[in-house]
């Protein structure tokens, strides 16, 4: 099962949660945590500004950003 987001004029109107009904578009969220009001652009959810990852995606940035640091006071 997945959530969908209900876009109208680039923006998320609605979130539904489960199947979608029959005949209703919608776009798979994919386990990104969408909210009402959230931008959605050349297929990427957004916002304010920044994309929506996924609890993995938000995770791999933090370990990335972490390595990074470790690097730096290292030397």
């Amino acid at each position: 099962m997945n959530d969908y987001a209900i876009i109208e004029n680039g923006l998320v109107a609605n979130v539904i949660v489960g199947p979608l009904p029959n005949g209703m578009d919608g776009v798979a969220l994919n386990g990104r945590p969408v909210a009402i009001g959230d931008a959605y652009i050349d297929g990427v959810f957004l916002r304010n500004g920044e994309p929506v990852l996924t609890d993995a995606e938000r995770i791999a940035q933090l370990e990335t950003e972490l390595s990074l640091l470790r690097e730096q006071l290292e030397g």
